[in-house]
């Protein structure tokens, strides 16, 4: 599927998104693009002083980027590889204005442009056939992830390969997240480049048009195999002709407050098989817990630390994860829904259209959501299959059944039974969250409304005109019975977690 690209105009210029997120204002563009490239170039120098550098800039497509690398006379060539050639076309055109023409193919453009080879090709595909040990510099600039998918170039393989394509002390920069809304997301990019044999060094800026849109300080990364040290930042050599960058305040940079550093430790790295970024991304730390950590800055320019990130098995978003620890829960006794960090792992957001108050309103009416469907029905499905359960699961959902169809009060369930209804629950929960119109299998039974909020409860069916005029209420949706199947397939699941649980 092709992005949405959207050029506003305004008296300062220009701004650009894609999908409808911010990329860059012209007005303060400058910022974020010598925070990404020019402290990385100023290092390459004085690591490979009189030697042609090689630079390669990953993403960057509107140019901006590749126009910042080239100020330095140190660069011999630029090679850019970007996905969307739509972007690479606006650089060459509607860009050209502020990029200085860095991507125009032509002889006669103000920059160099014999010095840049431009690939339209996916970065991971274009960096994964590159000999080792071939650029001086790597530059990352990507969007912010808004799908699992998209944090394949934050992955610790994707860092993995940027160490591999680096010569010996060569040096990154990244493009992060913000550390101010997104804490735990961005302390898992530092400690994914930890584990791909990288050492980083976190910074944050605080861009004018990112703030206005509610983006918070934005991140970025210096990395290298070679630990970067604060001598070398000091020391720095900056060119003369920077808009927004000097040393004084690239070296502030480094200080990030107590506030979000405090999260940088236990956290899981970004792998292909497990993209914890876009958890973290989804179900950042409530605000108010921020705001109660210690005052203190820390300053990463003097800091020296190890990776302390954690490699997980499994997808934290994924149904069979959530409902893992729905259990360990009822099994620890601490289910205690008014706990916010607790609620927000017994149910997390799964998708950018979710907000954290949609899950907190679904986990106060698990009663509810367990009294709309028929559990009788889902443990006739389960219990079809008893001969491939083990017996002791068969046995206390048998008697679970036998409760339900005599009317007997449910005092006390078994330990199997409990772990029935919690997993049911996560089921229904995320079910109603994803398809709520036909989970139960009965029509319009929720909806979403503006402003981020959910609104949830019984269903209400809905109303069909007659040839005469008249109306006539139907209580089921016409995809009603995706709702039923949702529940059988779901039984199949819960006993294969069961027998493997047992096993």
């Amino acid at each position: 599927m092709s992005a949405s690209l959207f050029v506003e105009r305004h008296d300062n210029g220009i701004a650009f998104y894609i999908n409808g997120n911010l990329q860059f204002d012209t007005a303060d563009e400058a910022l974020y693009h010598e925070y990404l490239t020019v402290p990385a170039l100023a290092i390459a120098i004085q690591r490979f002083p009189n030697t042609p550098l090689r630079v390669l800039i990953c993403g960057g497509g509107d140019g901006l980027a590749a126009r910042d690398v080239l100020r330095f006379p140190q660069v011999r060539d630029v090679t850019l590889v970007d996905y969307d050639p739509e972007v690479v076309a606006l650089a060459r055109t509607e860009f050209v204005p502020y990029n200085q023409g860095s991507l125009l193919p032509t002889p006669d453009a103000d920059l160099g442009s014999e010095q840049v080879t431009v690939h339209i090709q996916e970065a991971c595909e274009f960096v994964q056939q590159l000999p080792d040990h071939c650029f001086h510099v790597v530059i990352g600039d990507f969007t912010c992830p808004t799908q699992p998918d998209h944090t394949t170039v934050h992955s610790q393989e994707w860092f993995a390969q940027i160490a591999r394509i680096l010569v010996p002390s060569g040096i990154a920069a990244f493009n992060g997240v913000s550390p101010e809304k997104t804490p735990t997301a961005f302390w898992c990019l530092y400690q994914t480049l930890f584990a791909a044999g990288l050492s980083p060094k976190p910074m944050r800026v605080s861009i004018p048009s990112f703030r206005r849109l509610e983006y918070g300080d934005w991140g970025f990364f210096l990395a290298a195999t070679e630990p970067i040290t604060a001598t070398e930042l000091v020391d720095l050599h900056l060119p003369h002709s920077l808009q927004a960058l000097t040393l004084s305040k690239l070296l502030e940079t480094f200080q990030f407050p107590m506030a979000t550093a405090h999260y940088r430790h236990g956290l899981n790295i970004n792998t292909l098989a497990c993209p914890h970024l876009f958890y973290y991304l989804l179900n950042p730390p409530p605000l108010r817990d921020c705001a109660e950590a210690s005052s203190e800055m820390v300053n990463f320019l003097t800091l020296e630390e190890t990776g302390t990130g954690q490699q997980s098995p499994i997808d934290a978003l994924r149904i069979e994860a959530i409902a893992q620890h729905w259990l360990m829960q009822l099994n620890q006794g601490t289910l205690d829904l008014d706990d916010s960090q607790l609620a927000a792992a017994l149910l997390p957001v799964r998708h950018t259209h979710h907000v954290p108050a949609m899950s907190r309103e679904w986990l106060e009416h698990g009663k509810s959501l367990i009294a709309a469907i028929d559990p009788q029905q889902l443990l006739a499905q389960i219990l079809a299959r008893s001969q491939e359960l083990p017996p002791k699961v068969s046995q206390e959902l048998k008697a679970l059944a036998e409760s339900l169809r005599t009317g007997q009060p449910l005092t006390r369930l078994s330990t199997h039974a409990a772990e029935f209804v919690a997993v049911l629950t996560v089921a229904l929960m995320i079910a109603n969250l994803a398809t709520p119109d036909v989970v139960y299998a009965k029509g319009t039974s929720s909806s979403f409304h503006g402003g981020g909020s959910f609104h949830g409860g019984g269903s209400s069916g809905y109303y069909t005109p007659g040839d005469d005029g008249s109306y006539a209420y139907s209580d089921g949706s016409p995809f009603g019975w995706l709702g039923f199947w949702m529940m059988v397939v779901g039984g199949i699941w819960l006993h294969n977690l069961y027998r493997n649980d047992e096993s």
